[in-house]
C-alpha cells in the first residue's frame, strides 16, 4: 500500500493538507498559481544594481564600441 504525504515544509513551517477540507486545497492551488504569475517578472529585478545596469549599457551600445575607442593589445595584456 503507498500512503502519499500531503505535508510541505517551508523552513520551520509545516503546512499538512489533509486538514483542509477539498474546497480550501483547491482555493490553495489557485491563490499559488495566483502567486507564481504575479512574481514571475520580478526575478530581473532582484538582480544586483551593477548587473542591471551593465546589461543596459550593453544593450543600450547593441555590442558596438564608441568611434574613437582603439584597441591596444600590448596595453591590455600588461601587468
Amino acid at each position: 500500500m503507498i500512503q502519499q504525504t500531503h505535508t510541505i515544509h517551508l523552513g520551520s513551517h509545516v503546512l499538512d493538507l489533509v486538514k483542509l477540507p477539498e474546497a480550501a486545497q483547491q482555493e490553495l492551488v489557485t491563490f499559488y498559481e495566483f502567486l507564481v504569475f504575479k512574481y514571475q517578472g520580478q526575478a530581473d529585478r532582484t538582480r544586483p544594481n551593477k548587473q542591471r545596469i551593465l546589461s543596459q549599457i550593453f544593450r543600450e551600445a547593441e555590442g558596438t564600441l564608441p568611434e574613437p575607442y582603439t584597441f591596444d593589445r600590448e596595453a591590455l595584456h600588461e601587468r
